[in-house]
């Protein structure tokens, strides 16, 4: 650790040093980064967020009750420090916007009739840039009805703060009230598939109280969600081979097996219209990838359609980008893990990202104009998260420092969020984490021996 802790340093240092500063502004991705290289992004400016509870006393105490889930959601995406008041200083004329702190204020009144409660929250940002004063930038409402139990009440609030964020970052979000699917180990050769809903009610808690998803009783891994979101992919090896199931997101019905080739069946991923699954198999030899054709729902049948690698090497963990027309892959055929990429019938194989460590684990996600990859890389000792922005060729690193292994990333709908697992530190637990995408922060979801977090797709 203390080898990959120096390197890091030893690169921002020199990622400092070289960096000319135009007008001293900070950017991330850093605007000299040479392309297909990786940076390290100087750090964002804090972006402050004031709650303020505007109802009469008649409401207070409910209002602050609605405070409580809204703060809870929005400190989960690790991007705002929280203070009581709206207090910015005036900065200077020289002083560039992007390193001028943001400040933003959600004002909460209410009325209630009947038992129903008119929830309005308006939403203020600190305008001019420079000046101490507050411009209103939306209002926003929610109805609560009357005799709502605390499951429905926070769906509502989930939504609430869904759309705080849209108005925040100026594009669409969707995170909270989405369901994450996740491997809990067990004990010794046995773990299983949970689902959770990502919300303020389950931030922290233990990772064995999701629902279960899966077989009990063997070892379960490597949970990928369909477009539709209606159905999970995972491997098991509850018949002693390492196949590949699925089972449908509303648990109507048990897990059945679609592929069980002798050996590895494992790290699928469907294709974005949902019609074909590729994934890792070795029983050819060593693995490679494949594609399956099925569909998924009404028969059991599955085929190989196509075989898209045939390198000596370890060819694995695939993932089609949004349009379909190309996979990110990982390969070793160059001596070490690094991500490759290839055209969606197997073509046109080339080296993505060369880096001095090895990477693994690529996702993909786009959303409107803007398309990232994110994987893991091991630097040192540790292993990271980074994010590729595919439009710049460049890229960055997103979890904090110090904050153990980080591995697996998986985006949040609309790709402002990455939630990853992390083996802990001295000073933060083993579970799940959420952090930005410009990342430098990151904030604890599930707790416990979670692993491999597979955030649901976006509604088609």
């Amino acid at each position: 650790r203390h080898k990959g802790g120096f390197m890091r340093s030893l690169i921002l240092f020199l990622t400092l040093l070289l960096w000319t500063p135009v007008a001293a502004a900070v950017q991330c991705p850093i605007p000299n980064c040479p392309p297909d290289q990786l940076c390290f992004c100087p750090p964002p400016p804090p972006h402050f967020m004031v709650l303020e509870n505007k109802g009469g006393e008649k409401l207070k105490a409910r209002i602050d009750t609605y405070m409580q889930r809204v703060r809870g959601n929005l400190k989960l995406t690790a991007m705002f420090q929280f203070q009581e008041k709206f207090g910015p200083k005036a900065e200077p004329a020289n002083k560039p916007e992007d390193q001028i702190p943001d400040w933003t204020v959600l004002a909460f009144e209410a009325t209630e009739k009947n038992g129903a409660v008119a929830l309005v929250v308006k939403v203020g940002q600190r305008a001019p840039v420079r000046s101490v004063k507050r411009a209103e930038l939306a209002t926003l409402s929610v109805e609560i009805p009357a005799g709502i139990d605390a499951l429905g009440q926070g769906r509502l609030l989930d939504g609430l703060t869904n759309d705080i964020m849209k108005v925040i970052l100026k594009r669409r979000f969707a995170a909270f009230g989405t369901r994450m699917a996740y491997v809990d180990k067990q004990g010794p050769g046995r773990s299983v598939i949970r689902l959770l809903t990502v919300d303020a009610g389950n931030a922290e808690i233990a990772s064995d109280k999701g629902i279960l998803a899966g077989f009990a009783t063997s070892m379960n891994r490597g949970p990928v969600w369909s477009p539709d979101r209606r159905n999970i992919l995972f491997t098991s090896n509850i018949r002693n081979n390492q196949d590949l199931y699925i089972v449908p997101t509303d648990l109507s019905r048990e897990p059945h097996r679609i592929s069980a080739m002798p050996g590895m069946n494992h790290s699928p991923t469907f294709t974005p219209d949902g019609l074909r699954i590729a994934l890792t198999m070795d029983h050819a030899g060593s693995p490679d990838l494949f594609v399956l054709k099925t569909d998924f729902v009404t028969t059991r049948k599955w085929r190989i359609e196509k075989q898209l690698t045939t390198h000596h090497d370890i060819d694995t963990s695939a993932a089609f980008s949004p349009d379909g027309r190309r996979v990110a892959f990982v390969s070793a055929r160059n001596g070490r893990a690094q991500i490759y990429i290839m055209n969606a019938d197997g073509t046109e194989q080339k080296l993505l990202l060369s880096t001095p460590n090895r990477t693994f684990t690529p996702r993909w996600c786009k959303s409107d104009e803007r398309e990232y990859l994110a994987f893991t890389q091991l630097v040192g000792n540790e292993s990271v998260i980074y994010v590729y922005n595919v439009a710049s060729s460049q890229g960055w690193q997103v979890t904090p420092d110090g904050a153990g292994d980080a591995e697996n990333p998986t985006w949040s709908p609309h790709c402002n969020l990455i939630a990853y697992q992390s083996n802990g530190s001295a000073s933060t637990p083993a579970g799940i984490y959420i952090s930005p995408l410009v990342g430098g922060a990151a904030a604890l979801l599930f707790k416990g021996t979670a692993s491999m977090p597979a955030w649901e797709p976006p509604t088609p």
